[in-house]
């Protein structure tokens, strides 16, 4: 049976303005396939843009390999970002389903980055790195999700928060501290594909194949270095590293 992706993606958009789950796309259409996926996350693309939000870059979901082998994950993903999801250092979580964050290592790109990238190209083309924090929320009634539903679902990014941007001599080498107050947990920027430069080059080979670019100044969130913090009302989370400025969001 063919998927309506416009109506999908209207279903997700529901979902997310009234926090409340919508049906799994794997669950109701068996069938679907990455191009699906793909085709519902390109039809929510238009809709944002038609409601006047603006891109401003993309994130990357599963570039830790422990995590795609821990849940039987085949392959990466990614989503995109808007200028809506971008959090003032507050999270109101009346907005939200059952919020979780993680931190990852932000790229700002400094020229285009073409189809043929590779992670030495990426480190050699004068781009950024910040610390980010990335709140997913998946527009389902649960974390019992596969590939193939996250990425219809916007890898499920439904805000972030982003730090200031500095020279990084070798990102992979970055050592962060994400702490909700009472424990701390730390991981490393090969965590993301085994080199943060690598993730966006595989992000702009991916985007390439389906006739998109990374452009000069578009963000991309690399993909969480931690296993996530369940979102609490009244919590500080921090997210501290020795080579970039630490950021905060408070619940």
């Amino acid at each position: 049976m063919a998927i309506d992706a416009s109506r999908l993606a209207g279903e997700l958009a529901e979902a997310e303005r009234t926090a409340t789950p919508a049906e799994l796309i794997t669950a109701r259409f068996p069938d679907v396939d990455w191009a699906d996926a793909r085709a519902v996350a390109r039809e929510r693309d238009a809709q944002r843009l038609a409601a006047g939000d603006t891109r401003i870059g993309y994130k990357l979901g599963w570039t830790s390999a422990a995590m795609r082998e821990a849940l039987g994950i085949e392959r990466p993903n990614w989503g995109t970002l808007w200028r809506s999801q971008v959090c003032d250092g507050r999270l109101e979580l009346d907005a939200l389903i059952h919020p979780k964050l993680e931190p990852e290592l932000v790229h700002r790109c400094a020229v285009d980055v073409g189809g043929d990238a590779t992670a030495s190209a990426v480190a050699r083309s004068g781009g950024t790195w910040a610390l980010g924090i990335e709140v997913v929320d998946p527009r389902w009634p649960s974390y019992d999700f596969d590939l193939l539903d996250n990425t219809a679902d916007n890898s499920s990014c439904a805000r972030i928060v982003i730090g200031d941007f500095a020279v990084v001599a070798d990102p992979s080498a970055v050592r962060i501290e994400l702490s909700d107050g009472a424990t701390v947990r730390t991981g490393d920027g090969s965590n993301a594909l085994g080199d943060p430069c690598e993730a966006v080059a595989w992000l702009a080979r991916s985007l390439a194949a389906e006739g998109g670019a990374l452009r000069a100044g578009d963000i991309v969130f690399t993909g969480g270095l931690t296993a996530p913090y369940d979102v609490v009302a009244g919590t500080t989370y921090s997210v501290r590293s020795p080579a970039l400025a630490g950021i905060a969001l408070i619940t």
